[in-house]
């Protein structure tokens, strides 16, 4: 399947690994123009490789999205680059580790709300100008599950992915006619790093990998998908074939 991205310039956060790097190459593969954002930057050069080669363009910038004073910066070096923002997706995250919340310390509490919930909206707020160029444009917020289900351990990780779909909601409301659309979409449990951190446990056979998943991404990214607004979406919603999902081989290649 198609998507009509080619040419597109889309951001990408978090494309160092897992389902940011799933997103930009599934881009690549669409022929779009992709900027990508991480703090690995040996990785984040596997990325545009594998982007490159696939067919797209790739701009990629090593940089650390807890280091809100320089998101000025960062927009100023990109609108020198750049035209316009077709789209902004957010998949940059992290979980320190799960416990009870009596045993977390501020320091992880206030950094994991940060790269989960400030982050992504400060962002949006900094590429807007960007965004506002295109004839149109979608963002993303990536969720998780902890916005159905009440699960104990996650603390600030489970309250800001909580409160993103809250967030697109407001965006879309204060926006309600502008050419720029903003959505939540839940991948589901994912085969990566930090599935694996969060889940050791469980066996990985009925757990996607990114790859499976970014087509989700890409549909919410298309004109396919310009009539929602501000909605909160699972990528079962849009890829109905996950719902009794079960890989082939669940191989660390897969990830």
């Amino acid at each position: 399947m198609t998507y009509n991205l080619k040419d597109k310039v889309i951001l990408v956060t978090g494309a160092s690994d897992g389902m940011g790097r799933a997103v930009a190459a599934a881009l690549g593969e669409e022929a779009a123009n992709v900027v990508i954002l991480g703090r690995n930057e040996a990785e984040l050069a596997v990325t545009q490789a594998r982007i490159e080669e696939l067919g797209g363009r790739c701009l990629a910038i090593p940089f650390d999205l807890l280091k809100f004073d320089d998101y000025g910066k960062l927009f100023l070096s990109l609108k020198d680059h750049i035209p316009h923002l077709d789209g902004l997706v957010h998949c940059a995250g992290e979980l320190s580790r799960c416990a009870p919340m009596e045993h977390v310390k501020l320091k992880d509490f206030r950094q994991m709300l940060d790269i989960n919930l400030t982050a992504p909206n400060m962002l949006t707020q900094m590429m807007l100008p960007l965004l506002k160029r295109a004839e149109a444009a979608s963002v993303i917020f990536t969720s998780c599950d902890m916005v159905e289900e009440d699960q104990m351990h996650w603390h600030s990780y489970g309250m800001a992915k909580r409160a993103l779909p809250y967030a697109a909601a407001m965006w879309q409301g204060e926006t309600p006619n502008a050419a720029y659309r903003f959505n939540t979409l839940n991948p589901g449990r994912i085969r990566t790093e930090m599935f694996k951190r969060a889940y050791p446990g469980l066996h990985g056979r009925h757990v996607p990998a990114p790859v499976v998943v970014a087509p989700a991404y890409l549909q919410l990214l298309s004109d396919a998908s310009k009539d929602i607004r501000g909605q909160s979406l699972h990528a079962i919603d849009l890829l109905p074939e996950l719902k009794n999902y079960v890989a082939p081989e669940a191989t660390e290649a897969d990830t």
